[in-house]
């Protein structure tokens, strides 16, 4: 990573339009440990001050390889980010955000700004950018950020399609890192289903299940709501109906032994909430869906 400071902003360009993405913007910057930030050498749309933050008027990667500091942007501003180096800030247009290096150990950080409908359009993936505005993107980013701090410093203007390309590629690793972890997600969503199915009869703790993936209960509980649109516990609710509708038709248990089997604590309350989901009572259940042998 070059150390020299710089900074260039960039006009529009028609050829970088045409591809859906300009950079604005390139800079890179050395924050030492106990310096005044952020500092004042930059015009006054792209300046702030602590305590009011501010608002850009395009989409920018900060990268921070080295030193650490604190983040927070809209539409959770109370909650602070931790970044260390490797992060990259996500901001957005319009999108307010506040960050600062860590007074003991200062940062580097070196952003490229860029505008244009692709990144419009990556806004509408679902990717939870705004919600995750901190990517940890380590040598991914900082090996693109070299080749913009080399073609920026040679000559800014002329290689600015050049910079719009690696705008580009930084959002491409993005939008893949981004999709690769949701895919994890929905991984992991589908092993909470499996086991719920699978372990019908055991009725397993809740709180098992999250500790043996490695969750906290309410990780979980938020992250299964996301996915499947509904609460972890009204999910394994049905799961358990489902199988009482499968024991009562194929088996001969009792109500009784069925609710017990189940994990309910009585048959009474196993009876009550098949009634609530079903509209029946499992004995009328069981008499109206018994399969029958001819």
């Amino acid at each position: 990573m070059r150390s020299a400071d710089y900074f260039n902003y960039l006009p529009e360009n028609a050829m970088c339009a045409a591809w859906g993405c300009t950079a604005m913007s390139t800079g890179h910057t050395r924050i030492p440990p106990g310096s005044d930030y952020p500092p004042v050498r930059h015009p006054d749309d792209h300046h702030f001050i602590w305590e009011k933050g501010r608002t850009l008027q395009a989409y920018q990667f900060a990268l921070i390889s080295e030193g650490r500091g604190r983040f927070q942007s809209a539409p959770y501003p109370d909650r602070v980010h931790a970044v260390e180096a490797g992060d990259v800030l996500l901001l957005f247009p319009g999108v307010w955000h506040r960050f600062a290096p860590d007074a003991e150990t200062g940062w580097v950080e070196s952003w490229i700004e860029c505008r244009g409908p692709t990144f419009d359009r990556v806004m509408d993936m679902g990717l939870n950018l705004l919600e995750e505005p901190v990517w940890r993107a380590g040598k991914v980013a900082e090996a693109i950020f070299d080749t913009v701090h080399h073609l920026a410093q040679e000559d800014a203007l002329l290689n600015q399609p050049a910079l719009s390309t690696l705008g580009l590629q930084l959002l491409a690793h993005l939008c893949q890192s981004r999709d690769m972890a949701e895919r994890g997600r929905d991984r992991l969503i589908e092993q909470v289903r499996r086991t719920l199915m699978e372990k019908s009869g055991d009725s397993p703790a809740l709180e098992t299940i999250a500790r043996d993936l490695g969750l906290s209960y309410s990780t979980l509980r938020r992250l299964f709501r996301q996915h499947a649109g509904m609460s972890l516990k009204q999910y394994q609710s049905e799961v358990r109906i489902r199988r009482a509708c499968e024991l009562l038709r194929n088996s001969d248990k009792s109500v009784k032994e069925i609710g017990g089997y189940l994990g309910y604590s009585s048959a009474f309350h196993f009876s009550a909430q098949f009634r609530k989901s079903t509209g029946l009572p499992p004995s009328q259940w069981r008499i109206k869906n018994r399969i029958r042998m001819i």
